[in-house]
């Protein structure tokens, strides 16, 4: 009988298991009700996101959505009318999710975390059915 080392296959399963775990314990979420006080916190949260640049959003975002899609202004000619051209950048996307009860923000390009403390948040019962 020859003796399989099953040690390296253990370790990578607990650690899949504990990836899957972490992750379910992630839910999509939304604002449950949008304040001004909400509204200045993530206004806040992605000033710091975009180093500092001021970000345009709608007083209803993320809260019928749990994304949030952040694209660059138009850049504007000399008559101030829009640049002709196509911009080339990637938009920034943002995911609003609720972990371990904490209301989050997650940039999907690198997963940085901005933590909600001022915003009312719960689960989108829409991303259930996805």
């Amino acid at each position: 009988m020859r003796l399989v080392r099953s040690g390296p296959v253990s370790l990578a399963a607990l650690y899949l298991l504990g990836c899957t775990t972490l992750a379910a314990s992630e839910r999509p979420a939304l604002i449950e009700r949008a304040t001004a006080l909400s509204r200045a916190e993530l206004q806040r949260i992605l000033a710091d996101a975009f180093h500092g640049r001021s970000v345009t959003i709608a007083d209803d975002a993320l809260t019928r959505d749990s994304v949030l899609v952040i694209e660059r202004r138009a850049q504007r000619g000399l008559e101030g009318s829009p640049a002709t051209g196509r911009s080339l950048e990637t938009p920034e996307q943002f995911r609003l999710v609720l972990r371990d009860g904490h209301c989050e923000l997650v940039r999907s390009s690198d997963q940085h975390r901005w933590t909600l403390t001022d915003t009312s948040c719960i689960p989108n019962p829409r991303a259930a059915s996805d």
